[in-house]
């Protein structure tokens, strides 16, 4: 009797462990319903939803992935950021069928136009230009190398620091190896130099516009220069 009583036992365990197994199985099976695209801070003015889903539809069949498919998932997230204008992407499946695809874009800081026009974002990766976008970032005129890029992402950075700098600054050009703005407010000509003694130029800078600003005859000039130490040369 006790060995009947044991035998069954454990037949009725087994099936219970068989019968959520298989449970579990079909519940990682399961394909998925709906999709949800959600971006990082709102943000997505290089990408929509539509382009999104086509991207998703291009580099995986999405129905056939298992709720707890988490290579495959990873595989997808990769893809994703593969696209350039992709800063991240994370994808997570819930128990209901539902696939969340959270969508990060890069931010662009320079807008190159040369023989090759694209944005550069601060990792210095080359972002396409949009038809239904344009980033409000200086412009530079020019065919940097790929090092001279890393520079002008420096220098961006040192600009954007500064309100005035940021509001201000629209061109940029290199020339042998000097810097060239345009300014919004100004129609003259920054010849920058190198990006050495950076915060002295910006006071310089700031000390004769503000100079300009409260006088009622402007001078006659098209260039300033701020190379030279504790000097501001303008010239036609």
């Amino acid at each position: 009797m006790k060995l009947h009583k044991y035998l069954g036992f454990f037949v009725v365990s087994f099936l219970l462990l068989g019968l959520i197994v298989v449970s579990q199985w079909r519940n990682d099976q399961r394909e998925i319903e709906r999709l949800e695209v959600i971006f990082a801070n709102d943000t997505h003015n290089f990408l929509n939803v539509e382009m999104v889903d086509k991207l998703l539809i291009q580099n995986e069949p999405l129905s056939h992935i298992g709720v707890k498919d988490t290579l495959a998932l990873s595989s997808i997230e990769a893809e994703l950021e593969a696209y350039d204008v992709i800063l991240n992407a994370e994808i997570f499946m819930s128990q209901s069928k539902l696939l969340i695809v959270r969508v990060e874009e890069r931010t662009p800081l320079l807008r190159i136009i040369g023989e090759e026009s694209f944005y550069v974002d601060l990792d210095a990766v080359k972002i396409p230009l949009s038809d239904n976008f344009s980033a409000h970032v200086p412009l530079f005129f020019g065919n940097p190398s790929d090092e001279k890029i890393k520079e002008l992402i420096v220098l961006i950075q040192k600009v954007n620091k500064d309100e005035f700098l940021k509001s201000q600054i629209i061109e940029i050009e290199n020339q042998k190896g000097k810097y060239f703005f345009k300014m919004r407010s100004y129609d003259f000509l920054v010849e920058w130099g190198n990006l050495n003694s950076f915060d002295q130029k910006v006071m310089k800078l700031k000390t004769f516009c503000k100079y300009l600003d409260s006088i009622e005859e402007q001078p006659n000039f098209t260039k300033i220069n701020l190379k030279y130490y504790q000097q501001v040369i303008a010239s036609s």
